[in-house]
């Protein structure tokens, strides 16, 4: 699977540096209409290239995160976002295995239709029982829900009266009208070595989330080993937690060390620093905290492992997105322009 034949890779490095997202708080106590849709509209007028929504069915929410349960759902977020945005493109990181896959083409390219082709899907597989059961698969299956979603995605996008016969799913002369504008990419996310391999094999880009540099450098070069032998070209990003502050104690301050280092289910991969995770400077890729400048020193540092595209994760910070937005577009933008990172 490959970007349609000389078109660019969507949100890939430019000649000015990398491209930049933000993860929209649409869960938990700071998600509410007016916020949601506002964070979209100051994140395109803070220079950034893209909005990212997470996916969830059933959400049990972190230890970071609080107690509350909200979680508006990501498509719908991103389609209010798309009617007050012109420029800025919107992506899933990640959608989940709970959708029959017709009905995520047609959602899929139906936002696609109404942003003007401003849309990247990135997949995943979930983790637990809990959602995938409540729609009927098994997590047994989710690998091949995966790779049959892919597939009928793009049968159906690029042709009409499609057939299709899978272990998971089947059916007989689909069409499904409108197609996406333009190319509508598939991306992966996962920080394990599985996951490198799903997005060279299924997609054409990866979008890990949390992932120390040390494993963000070994999953790179395997990335780039599997796409060179295929012929092709992957698209790469990061999502790491951001923590920005004009005042250097209060950025680095209330950050738990030890529950970050194994904050994700995938942390047992993880290439360890050298003596572990004992300090904010070993979780780099995890997380990055400071003040504006020195945010843009450690940005530059993950710039380094050849990442195309930078989301910032502000979940450290929901209670106050908005200003730590502002801060972004008035400060730390403006510096990585200048520095072409």
């Amino acid at each position: 699977m490959s970007a349609a034949s000389g078109s660019p890779r969507m949100l890939a490095r430019t000649g000015s540096g990398m491209t930049y997202g933000v993860l929209i708080p649409h869960f938990g106590a700071a998600a509410n209409a007016k916020r949601i849709i506002n964070a979209g509209v100051l994140a395109e007028e803070a220079g950034l290239e893209a909005v990212w929504v997470r996916d969830h069915l059933l959400w049990e929410p972190h230890g970071m995160e609080g107690t509350n349960r909200t979680f508006v759902e990501g498509l719908t977020v991103l389609a209010a976002i798309a009617s007050r945005t012109a420029r800025i493109n919107l992506g899933t990181a990640v959608l989940i295995p709970i959708r029959w896959p017709l009905k995520l083409a047609q959602d899929l390219a139906s936002l696609s239709f109404m942003s003007d082709g401003r849309v990247v899907a990135g997949m995943g597989l979930g983790s637990g029982q809990a959602e995938l059961g409540a729609v009927g698969f098994k997590r047994s299956d989710r690998k091949k829900i995966f790779v049959e979603t892919c597939e009928i995605l793009q049968r159906v996008w690029g042709g009409n009266e499609v057939n299709f016969e899978g272990q998971m799913f089947s059916f007989e002369n689909v069409s499904i009208e409108p197609k996406p504008v333009g190319h509508l990419p598939l991306w992966y996310g996962g920080t394990t070595e599985v996951s490198v391999r799903n997005a060279v094999d299924h997609c054409e880009g990866w979008i890990p989330g949390r992932i120390p540099v040390a494993t963000l450098d070994a999953r790179i070069k395997l990335l780039d080993e599997l796409a060179a032998e295929r012929g092709k070209s992957v698209t790469k990003a990061i999502i790491p937690l951001v923590k920005i502050d004009r005042d250097h104690n209060r950025a680095r301050s209330g950050i738990d060390i030890t529950a970050l280092a194994g904050s994700s289910e995938a942390s047992k991969t993880w290439v360890l620093p050298p003596g572990g995770f004992d300090t904010l400077e070993d979780l780099l890729g995890i997380v990055l905290a400071g003040t504006p400048e020195e945010v843009v020193e450690q940005i530059a540092m993950i710039a380094g492992y050849g990442i195309d595209h930078f989301v910032f994760d502000l979940r450290l910070q929901d209670d106050h997105f908005e200003d730590v937005l502002e801060l972004i577009g008035s400060e730390v933008m403006p510096a990585l322009r200048a520095a072409g990172i």
